[in-house]
């Protein structure tokens, strides 16, 4: 039977939580990583509706989107909102796990969602992504032994840089050593100085898989004393958060609002002269219109977002680019069904079920 630690396990796989933004919560919030699961709740908003859509139906995870516990609690008391919601889910034994900037950023994700949802064509990532410490994997094997550690060092989170997996480099030279008595050298023999050919085998990897990537060169090499060592990188924003992309055939401004509305069933406010001609689109779901100016320098001709404050929407529309506001429920939900799917695929022995409140109730607005 599968545990919620089983859950988080193939969530980081999806939306690795490095991916997150420093100021984020993700992960379990509330519950024990040990506890059974048979069926599970995926909700846009931690509300109180998400929690009692799962207690009624006999969950024992709700995974939203939006955290929970944001600042930390001096109390859970029913006289908060958080409070309420967090004695609910622990009164029926409801795991809480949140996956925000994580899920915004990742492949599949919020951001992808959205920018399939309209028909955007050659998407690629752009603007801020959360800093990410970095290590770099050196280690000296035979020529014979190289494809085995390289697959080996992939597997336990070495080699992934951007969209490329299994990167390394390798170059050929001389490695030398002395085996004392008692060694079991697997090249040579002991008491003798020894001089064979060697790769260096360079691959970059997060900071968090070095124990995984270590113990896989360990037991992979096939001498008795590899040798290996890591050295230190400048963080790096490994995964923007937003995507761009380009419509089939530019049209103006007020026709792709229409487009826009029209996939997402939702209203939208516009800052922009209705006649532009829009062809390459920003999406970035939720409150992300700050990214507008990322996405103007990375040739796009309009944002579309959920929210738009004033003073960027003056700012943006005076620099004459153009801001599609689509509602924050709107441009985030499709992806909290894409992450459904996406949990159900790798985790298909645990029912997984979607929380759509109705309009007008816990966090959806109704459109007239």
């Amino acid at each position: 039977m599968r545990t919620v630690r089983d859950i988080l396990s193939e969530l980081e796989k999806l939306a690795p939580s490095r991916f997150a933004f420093p100021f984020d919560k993700v992960g379990l919030q509330i519950g024990d990583p040990s506890a059974a699961v048979t069926k599970a709740v995926i909700s846009l908003d931690r509300s109180l509706a998400a929690a009692e859509f799962a207690a009624a139906r006999g969950a024992q995870l709700l995974l939203c989107h939006h955290p929970l516990i944001w600042d930390p609690l001096k109390s859970v008391t029913s006289e908060t909102y958080a409070g309420r919601v967090a004695m609910t889910l622990i009164r029926n034994g409801i795991s809480f796990v949140a996956a925000h900037t994580n899920w915004d950023s990742a492949q599949g994700g919020i951001n992808d969602t959205l920018a399939a949802l309209l028909n955007l064509q050659e998407v690629r990532a752009f603007g801020d992504g959360a800093p990410v410490a970095k290590l770099k994997l050196v280690a000296f094997v035979p020529p014979g032994a190289v494809d085995k550690l390289v697959d080996a060092a992939s597997e336990a989170g070495a080699g992934v840089i951007g969209l490329y997996k299994r990167c390394a480099f390798e170059g050929p030279g001389t490695g030398t050593f002395l085996a004392s008595e008692g060694a079991h050298p697997t090249v040579g023999a002991v008491g003798r100085v020894e001089r064979v050919d060697e790769t260096r085998i360079e691959m970059v990897l997060p900071t968090g898989c070095r124990e995984a990537v270590a113990e896989a060169v360990r037991v992979t090499h096939p001498y008795e004393e590899p040798a290996f060592e890591f050295f230190q990188l400048a963080d790096v924003e490994e995964q923007p958060i937003g995507r761009i992309g380009e419509l089939i055939n530019p049209v103006p401004l007020k026709e792709f609002v229409a487009l826009v509305e029209a996939s997402l069933s939702t209203k939208c406010l516009v800052w922009g002269e209705p006649s532009r001609a829009i062809k390459t689109v920003a999406v970035c779901g939720g409150a992300a219109d700050d990214e507008w100016a990322h996405a103007e320098g990375s040739g796009a001709d309009v944002l579309v977002s959920g929210e738009v404050k004033q003073h960027i929407g003056l700012e943006a529309s005076e620099s004459g680019f153009a801001l599609v506001a689509a509602g924050h429920y709107a441009t985030e939900h499709p992806g909290c069904v894409a992450l459904r799917n996406a949990l159900a695929g790798v985790v298909s022995d645990v029912e997984w079920l979607v929380f759509e409140p109705r309009p007008g109730e816990a966090g959806r607005p109704f459109i007239v």
